[in-house]
């Protein structure tokens, strides 16, 4: 493995101080379950990496009307979250299913989120919950919707001195469901299709709908046209089955080590069926 220099900054400041003095190929890395298999790999070949792992502001859960999360919380945490299973079932169930408790207790959402995979668990139910990601660096602090960080596979539009600080949550209005699910090969494998739908009902009709999937394009995707096809509807199995077809037709799966792209195409539209069917369940309760 090639050599590189470590820093643990204790703060945001000293780490874009670091960041500012290295001026080479250096990286921010926080659980480094990813970054780490990387390296080994050869895959990237970074001078320094500067771990997050020591600063207290990415840290914390709070409850603000909505939710917001520091970039720097385990998945361990949001699993453990009592507040975030009963008022973000998508996000928490995601949680349990990301790899294995090892991995877990080491990765952080924010690292899901900036690695940028498009199989990424924590993404189809953070862009159903409309979620926007605060980021930081030298020249100041700026905010931008989930849905705008994704630029390509493994690629983003965060600049390499900006630390992602913070995930927001608007809270949800009530009758309000969510659902996640996800195929690997095996349990708590990396996805080979994941989905999340959030819906709003009202007298039996979706007054709400966000639907996201992950791993069937080059970056998680929302499906906003479908979405838009299911709000004013009741569920009904014809509308399930129509939505079915158009989410097959939405995504635009590959093929790889994990699955062939016409699997991938054909289960997306069976998770998003689902997902909306768990989703609207819970919403009516």
């Amino acid at each position: 493995m090639t050599k590189f220099d470590y820093y643990q900054p204790e703060s945001l400041k000293e780490a874009y101080k670091i960041m500012e003095k290295v001026k080479g190929e250096a990286l921010y890395v926080a659980g480094g379950t990813d970054v780490i298999v990387r390296i080994k790999q050869r895959a990237m070949q970074p001078e320094a990496l500067i771990s997050l792992r020591g600063i207290e502001e990415l840290k914390g859960i709070r409850e603000n009307g909505g939710l917001t999360i520091g970039s720097g919380v385990l998945f361990r945490e949001i699993e453990r979250s009592d507040q975030i299973a009963r008022q973000f079932a998508a996000l928490h169930q995601s949680a349990r299913v990301l790899a294995n408790p090892q991995i877990r207790n080491v990765a952080t959402v924010g690292g899901n989120l900036c690695n940028a995979a498009p199989s990424a668990d924590s993404a189809p139910p953070l862009l159903i919950l409309d979620a926007e990601v605060e980021l930081e660096g030298p020249g100041g602090r700026r905010q931008i919707k989930l849905e705008d960080l994704f630029t390509g596979p493994g690629e983003t539009s965060k600049e390499p001195e900006e630390i992602m600080t913070r995930i927001h949550i608007r809270q949800q209005p009530s009758s309000t469901g969510t659902a996640f699910l996800k195929i690997g090969r095996v349990s708590q494998d990396i996805a080979i299709a994941n989905a999340a739908a959030l819906m709003t009902m009202e007298n039996g009709v979706c007054k709400r709908c966000r639907l996201a999937v992950g791993a069937v394009a080059p970056v998680p995707l929302r499906l906003k046209s479908i979405e838009e096809k299911i709000e004013r509807q009741k569920i009904e199995e014809d509308l399930l089955q129509e939505v079915e077809k158009m989410v097959t037709k939405a995504v635009s799966p590959i093929t790889d080590v994990r699955s062939t792209a016409e699997y991938r195409r054909a289960v997306s539209g069976v998770l998003i069926k689902r997902a909306i069917r768990e989703a609207a369940a819970c919403a009516r309760q």
